[in-house]
């Protein structure tokens, strides 16, 4: 996949190349036969935009090479490091045609083959237009920097031949100082692409973080997998075409190792399904609860003073208390609706309890599918011998329960 979409690339660069090409020679050969000054310095730019097309196309074909042991992220900087040296191609472009602007204010040029200059140049200025056009389009779908800033200047580039069309025509009528005044106007917008471009290319070499919309779409994947309690160090960065990133999520101490891999492992193919994410790591570390919303199974409503049930799916109601450090914040109770079920009430319970994103279950025994199920969906399970919710709550907060690891019955 990404291989083809360099080389989608670098075909671009290639057929825009020949292009410019063919239009540098035009313009070279019409602009000398027609004696236009103007017309030969926009050959000269064009010649200009040749080179900027072979570093683009350079810096695609060395970014398509497998990593090495030398290089084990690849070669993807090729390609930004091409975008600085087309950035640097602008600047200058865009400084010779101010000087070329400025020797135009005090000088009046006789055009010979206005008609065929002038058509040469209305053509050019067409064409490229629909190569810039052509190049922001794969630019944008394989997200290389070096054909946006291409295409860019190539849009840049129509507006000079324009301008250029207007100077000849202006110069056939012997009219001063609109020519220079017009080629300063367009050299001064070629500039800002070039510093805007040459800019993008030092930060992505820098590692600059690609953009907060980014940030924020990887964000808003982390947070909505129900599985991670917290997450930190949240570091992208460009790489050519392609963005690299890393985070710290944490989810529960107790998860089992492979459980942490099959959340990292979800998290990774989520967010890789962002089209410019190439590779994201994914660090799991554990996470230290200072809040917990306890449930108990229990035989009747009355509150905090409530007496737990022995079989947890066949409770009567559930007692939620929120516990923020040693403190009770509040508390709930809710009937169990599944308490009657002839099969698998324990199964539809923990369903329950996953709805009202409980996280620790307090009871004197459970069965097997209801227990993995919990795990699972990382509720945490304590047993218990004592009676009172009141005093059950208490030990869990003074950390006197013991966690189960396994089930204390085979059968819900």
């Amino acid at each position: 996949m990404e291989i083809s979409a360099l080389r989608k690339g670098e075909k671009a660069s290639i057929i825009v190349g020949i292009i410019i090409l063919v239009l540098a020679v035009s313009k070279g050969i019409v602009g000398y036969l027609s004696d236009s000054s103007a017309l030969i310095g926009d050959a000269v730019h064009s010649g200009v935009d040749m080179v900027v097309m072979f570093a683009s196309w350079v810096g695609l074909r060395i970014s398509q090479r497998k990593p090495t042991e030398k290089f084990p992220y690849g070669f993807y900087k090729a390609e930004s490091i091409a975008t600085l040296f087309i950035a640097f191609f602008i600047l200058y472009a865009s400084y010779e045609l101010i000087m070329e602007g400025y020797s135009r204010l005090f000088t009046v040029s006789r055009i010979n083959m206005p008609i065929v200059a002038l058509a040469v140049v209305f053509s050019a200025a067409v064409i490229t237009i629909f190569t810039s056009r052509y190049l922001a389009k794969v630019g944008k779908e394989i997200n290389a920097e070096s054909l946006k800033v291409t295409a860019r200047e190539q849009l840049m580039d129509a507006f000079t031949s324009m301008g250029v069309f207007i100077a000849i025509l202006l110069s056939y009528f012997q009219l001063k100082y609109v020519e220079g005044i017009a080629t300063i106007l367009i050299a001064l917008l070629i500039l800002r692409i070039g510093i805007i471009s040459a800019k993008d290319a030092i930060f992505t070499l820098m590692d600059v973080s690609p953009s907060k919309e980014l940030e924020k779409e990887v964000i808003g994947i982390i947070k909505s997998d129900g599985t991670v309690n917290d997450f930190s160090n949240l570091k992208l960065r460009r790489s050519g075409p392609y963005v690299f990133g890393e985070v710290s999520v944490k989810i529960k101490k107790y998860t089992s190792v492979n459980k942490g891999h099959e959340i990292a492992d979800r998290l990774e193919r989520n967010i890789k399904k962002i089209n410019s994410i190439d590779s994201f790591v994914i660090h799991v570390e554990p996470y230290k609860a200072e809040e917990f919303k306890v449930v108990i199974p229990v035989i009747e409503d009355k509150g905090i003073d409530s007496i737990i049930m022995e079989h947890f799916g066949r409770a009567h109601f559930f007692l939620f208390c929120n516990i923020k450090g040693k403190e009770i914040k509040d508390y709930y109770i809710k009937e169990n609706e599944y308490k009657e079920r002839d099969v698998r009430a324990g199964l539809d319970a923990t369903r329950f309890l996953r709805r009202e994103n409980a996280n620790v279950l307090i009871t004197s025994e459970i069965g097997e599918i209801s227990f993995h199920t919990l795990r699972d969906n990382l509720i945490d399970v304590y047993i218990t011998e004592d009676k009172s919710a009141k005093d059950i709550i208490k030990k869990f907060i003074d950390g006197q329960l013991h966690r189960l690891e396994s089930p204390t019955k085979d059968k819900d």
